[in-house]
């Protein structure tokens, strides 16, 4: 038996450092990608192109993975876990960036209400197999409805506007994107804490 354990436990800690080291990874290519300039791009454009969707688009399964495949509770999980909703919140961000810092005038464009309907679905198939994540998770996928809706009505074509001025101008679109699931978390933990009390 502890011979088993001590052969695993290489495994576990490289594990442990990839799922550590996978949400920097993202951010430095992501960083590189925006960095070149699109007139230097030449024949690699398609490629460079292709890239920046695989990395908006890697979150969703890499959640989805963490919630369903990988085992509870051991500390990787969690790395892996908590890895995916910060790039899941980053590549958000960014596809609204490049959809609303310079918007054309009417509703929002279809593909960013699809993108934000998805991460809320994405949200409630990784909440399926985790009791302890349903409230935050919920809240999380809440707030992509919302802001999903949102983007296409509005007296300006949507309820939220950002600005090249500033990370965002709207405390709409602040407060949904960010204090609807803050508030989540805070009530999964509440329920936790709850729980715990009720059981001592």
């Amino acid at each position: 038996m502890n011979n088993a354990t001590n052969a695993t436990a290489p495994a576990r800690s490289a594990s442990v450092i990839a799922w550590g080291l996978a949400p920097i990874a993202w951010l430095v290519v992501f960083f590189v990608w925006l960095g070149i300039d699109p007139i230097d791009r030449g024949a690699a454009a398609p490629f460079l192109d292709a890239l920046i969707w695989v990395l908006l688009i890697l979150p969703a399964p890499w959640l989805l993975w963490a919630s369903w495949r990988m085992p509870r509770p051991r500390f990787d999980t969690y790395l892996a876990e908590g890895g995916a909703l910060a790039i899941m919140l980053v590549s958000l961000y960014v596809l609204v960036l490049k959809y609303l810092l310079s918007p054309e005038p009417g509703p929002g464009p279809v593909p960013l209400t699809v993108a934000f309907l998805i991460a809320a679905a994405v949200f409630v198939a990784a909440a399926v197999p985790l009791p302890g994540r349903r409230i935050a998770y919920g809240f999380a996928a809440l707030a992509c409805v919302i802001l999903g809706i949102g983007f296409r009505m509005g007296d300006e074509g949507s309820l939220f506007h950002l600005h090249i001025g500033s990370m965002t101008q709207d405390e709409i679109f602040a407060t949904v994107f960010l204090g609807i699931p803050a508030l989540g978390a805070v009530l999964e933990v509440g329920r936790w804490w709850i729980g715990r009390t009720k059981k001592r």
